[in-house]
Parts: structure tokens; C-alpha cells; sequence
């Protein structure tokens, strides 16, 4: 093996380690700010479909008419959007599926963050399920 081909191959390796260093500070940093969550329910349809995958910002926005917020709500996470904002700064939220508002408003402590992304894998596979029948 030459000289040449072993500091090449050194080099590489010390990039390649670089590299998976730097991917991890920013997997780190990506998770602190952002979050995935699989949708269950249908109460969103027809913006979410159950399977689909959501990305959601968790610090740095403050929600708005039409965001779609993640909230928590008897111990499990929710996604609905948001109808309007009080004064009191909570949210009156509702399924798009839904015909009413939903009966509480979410406090801000409540929430969880923003969707600002959708995988739309449920979508997917309902439309390959309805061609199939």
C-alpha cells in the first residue's frame, strides 16, 4: 500500500467521521425543535388521513386561524385546527371532519407546536385501497 493511497484513505475516514458528527448535532437539533406523530383518527380528513405522518414545529411560532396545532388533551396528543384565538390567548379548536368547535378551548400549555409538514402515507393507501375494490 502506498503512501498516498494510506493519508487518501485516512483523509476519508476523518471526513466520514466529520460528516456523521456533524448529521448527528443536527439530528439533536432538529429533534429539541421539531416532532413526527403518526394520525390515528379521521377527525381531520380530509387534510390528514389516518396513517399519514406529520412534522410539527414545537417552539418559535405562535398559532393562528387555520394552523394546525398539536395539543394534548386527556393524556394523548390531538390535531386540529385552530378556529380563532381568545383574548385570553387559548385556542377554540376543530377537527375539519367535525361540524362543531371542539367543547374546550386548548390553553397554551397545552400545545404542543405546529404542523408545518404532512407524509401523506394514509392518503396514499386509501386511495390504492378504493381502486383495488
Amino acid at each position: 500500500m502506498s503512501t498516498q493511497s494510506s493519508s487518501d484513505s485516512a483523509l476519508h475516514t476523518w471526513l466520514r467521521r466529520l460528516a456523521e458528527g456533524i448529521l448527528a448535532l443536527v439530528m439533536v437539533a432538529v429533534g429539541w425543535s421539531h416532532g413526527v406523530l403518526y394520525v390515528e383518527g379521521g377527525s381531520m380528513q380530509p387534510a390528514l388521513y389516518p396513517g399519514d405522518l406529520i412534522v410539527y414545529r414545537r417552539i418559535g411560532h405562535e398559532p393562528v386561524r387555520g394552523d394546525l396545532v398539536v395539543f394534548r388533551h386527556d393524556g394523548t396528543l390531538v390535531v386540529h385546527r385552530v378556529m380563532r384565538v381568545r383574548a385570553d390567548d387559548s385556542l377554540v379548536m376543530r377537527g375539519d371532519a367535525n361540524a362543531d368547535d371542539d367543547p374546550s378551548p386548548v390553553d397554551g400549555d397545552s400545545v404542543r407546536g405546529t404542523v408545518i409538514a404532512v407524509v401523506p402515507i394514509g392518503r396514499a393507501a386509501e386511495r390504492l385501497v378504493s381502486r383495488s375494490e
